[in-house]
């Protein structure tokens, strides 16, 4: 055990391919993003509405179950 060589082989960098450059991508992330937070929004709206028109209905004592 004393003698053994334990210390860990350097990585080739040869072997990994050079790294993107995020100049477009970046741009088209934060459109996503942006997309992704705005129709989030819009569709948590949405069901808030149709929840609040099915209370009010309810309150209301219009709603009616099989015609």
């Amino acid at each position: 055990m004393k003698n053994d060589d334990l210390r860990a082989d350097r990585d080739e960098l040869d072997y990994y391919p050079p790294p993107r450059t995020a100049g477009k991508r970046s741009g088209s992330l934060v459109l996503q993003v942006a997309a992704g937070v705005f129709l989030g929004g819009l569709a948590l709206w949405l069901v808030q509405l149709a929840a609040t028109a099915l209370y009010a209905k309810l309150l209301m004592g219009t709603l009616t179950f099989g015609g």
